[in-house]
């Protein structure tokens, strides 16, 4: 694609969101001396939200990302480290020409989405963030060619052709239906419970039997111990909830952490699951995921909760799953006949809601990555 570079207010297109270059920071790899650019992006659409436009010319390598204190490593593989040094700096940074770094760069098992960690000299900085195709971004108005992508030998690319036709006729024939039709494809197949069965982060623990034949299973987040070491229990449970909605691709209908002193219980409502997340009595972490009629009909406890616990897992569900369920389970007895609890308040733009849609509108404009990879340490 050429070698590309970019200035100080510089307004570059990324992915579908308009952003202006404030700073730039130039690395050189100690191990092949080979040089990146991380530039510092501030977004124009929403919130001014900062963003690093990692480009490496030599391995045609981008990345977009942001700052997450709470990114983990769960589930990705680490694909490179090393150290660097700071060659050269533009416009608002916070390092200085000679800085040393060592990094860690981590990707998940799709190669799509990354998590880097960096140690600098007075602090440790993690970012979580996903590939982009050299197309995906560019200076306003650069002419960005895309790979042509019916191109290829014969046979197998007529395959190809048929198939994204067909897609391009049903998205049009959808009209403006179809970001919630390719959301369903990408992201409303994905449940929690398929996830915690596979990830290798989470262990079956014990199964609670409900009315109607229905029933919660409970799983253990088994680096549980040492997170709760290294995090307070409010990040601990945080660092869970983001793994989960990255898990299924940010399908969640409403999301919030219990906020009391003492309780910091993460509730997560999809379509046809309810989930939370908590410290158990004996201080592990567990999860309990159930379909919603499990919470509509049943009145039990979640396994080894505590007061706290139980009164948020009843309380959310009751305030935004239970008055949209009445209908669908008319037929059924109902566990909250007499409930006098109250409810929670929800705020749709607290921070874990927030990070869901971010990963559902990334699953929904989802990239085909030719990535492969890191060679050099971005």
């Amino acid at each position: 694609m050429g070698y590309r570079q970019y200035y100080i207010n510089d307004r570059i297109k990324a992915d579908g969101d308009y952003y202006r270059v404030v700073g730039r920071i130039t690395f050189q790899n100690s191990s092949d001396g080979k040089s990146w650019d991380e530039y510092r992006l501030i977004a124009e659409n929403f919130n001014n939200e900062e963003r690093w436009l990692s480009i490496d010319n030599a391995y045609n390598e981008y990345s977009l990302s942001k700052a997450n204190p709470y990114a983990n490593t769960m589930g990705y593989h680490i694909v490179d480290r090393g150290m660097a040094t700071v060659s050269a700096v533009m416009g608002d940074v916070d390092v200085e020409v000679g800085d040393r770094v060592s990094f860690e760069e981590y990707e998940d098992s799709e190669e799509e989405k990354i998590v880097s960690i960096e140690h600098w000299d007075d602090c440790t900085e993690n970012s979580s963030g996903y590939y982009l195709d050299p197309w995906e971004f560019g200076k306003d108005g650069e002419n960005i060619p895309r790979t042509p992508l019916m191109s290829g030998s014969s046979g197998g690319g007529g395959v190809a052709a048929k198939g994204l036709i067909t897609l391009i006729m049903i998205v049009i024939f959808l009209g403006s239906s179809c970001s919630s039709f390719l959301g369903g494809l990408i992201a409303g197949s994905k449940k929690i419970e398929s996830y915690l069965k596979k990830s290798s982060a989470y262990v079956y623990t014990t199964s609670i039997t409900g009315e109607e034949k229905s029933s919660a299973n409970v799983y253990e987040y088994l680096s549980g111990s040492s997170l709760l070491q290294n995090y307070s229990e409010a990040d601990a449970l945080m660092v869970v909830a983001q793994d989960i909605i990255d898990g299924v691709n940010g399908n969640s209908e409403s999301i919030q952490q219990n906020d009391e002193s003492d309780d910091h219980t993460v509730a997560i409502l999809t379509k046809k699951e309810y989930c939370i997340i908590y410290r158990s009595e004996d201080d592990k972490i567990l999860v309990q995921i159930s379909p919603r009629k499990y919470a509509y009909t049943t009145d039990k406890e979640p396994y080894h909760s505590r007061r706290r616990t139980r009164r948020y897992y009843r309380r959310f569900y009751y305030s935004r799953g239970y008055h949209y369920d009445e209908s669908s389970f008319s037929s059924s007895r109902s566990s909250y006949t007499g409930y006098s609890d109250g409810t929670i308040d929800y705020d749709s733009n607290n921070s874990l809601n927030s990070y869901s849609n971010s990963v559902r509108q990334s699953s929904v404009n989802s990239r085909s990555s030719d990535g492969g990879g890191l060679s050099s340490g971005k």
